[in-house]
């Protein structure tokens, strides 16, 4: 096994993901560490800090997997890279009015790992993979957004550009454990009120073992 490959590990939420990552790995020709972590924050969280306890910090860890876009310039199929990560309804509902835990002054947005709120991405991969992927921005969230007030409130609050349910979680995590990280989303769907007949989840994870095989063979090279 490559020893570049044998310290990276690569986390993803659901088994579909896992098997476009495991074609990635198998298409490069390398053998990185594959977590399957279960969807959502919580489970993302939980399965990163168990691997980093007991096995230690990698020298990179990736999310793969796919999101949702709330942008017209990112379709069903386009790879983005996330350039910062946000919880983004996580809060408080003020009578209908959606308050941040920042905004509601319960926490600093500007403590460690939040920069103005957010959980932003740094390193030498994000730096190489940013001039070949598009850095986005984006938000977490527990419930995808599928109603037109939900949408807007996420938006109004964060102006993200695509919606995962792992992302923030996944970033904070290394980032507190002083991982470097990069976070590898295909498209799936617009975030638009609910409709499935919209989603075309085989092409976004023949995308994203794509990109995923590109990324990988870029690292090989060096």
């Amino acid at each position: 096994m490559d020893e570049v490959f044998a310290d990276i590990l690569i986390a993803v939420a659901h088994p579909s993901e896992g098997v476009a990552v495991e074609n990635a790995m198998s298409d490069a020709r390398c053998n990185s560490e594959l977590l399957v972590t279960g969807v959502g924050g919580a489970a993302m969280s939980w399965a990163l800090q168990k691997r980093f306890s007991s096995g230690g910090i990698p020298s990179l860890v990736i999310n793969a997997g796919i999101a949702g876009s709330y942008t017209s310039s990112y379709r069903p199929g386009d790879v983005v890279i996330a350039c910062s990560d946000c919880f983004a309804d996580m809060g408080v509902d003020d009578n209908g009015s959606f308050l941040s835990l920042f905004r509601a002054s319960l926490a600093d947005p500007d403590k460690r790992p939040f920069s103005d709120g957010r959980i932003h991405c740094h390193g030498r991969w994000f730096d190489s993979m940013s001039t070949k992927y598009p850095a986005v921005r984006a938000a977490t969230v527990n419930m995808t957004s599928g109603s037109q007030p939900v949408i807007d409130r996420i938006m109004k609050a964060w102006d993200p550009e695509i919606e995962t349910m792992e992302g923030a979680w996944f970033a904070y995590a290394c980032a507190m454990s002083g991982a470097e990280w990069l976070t590898v989303r295909a498209v799936s769907n617009m975030v638009e009120p609910r409709n499935l007949n919209k989603w075309d989840i085989p092409l976004a994870l023949a995308k994203l073992q794509e990109a995923m095989t590109d990324i990988l063979k870029t690292i090989k090279e060096g």
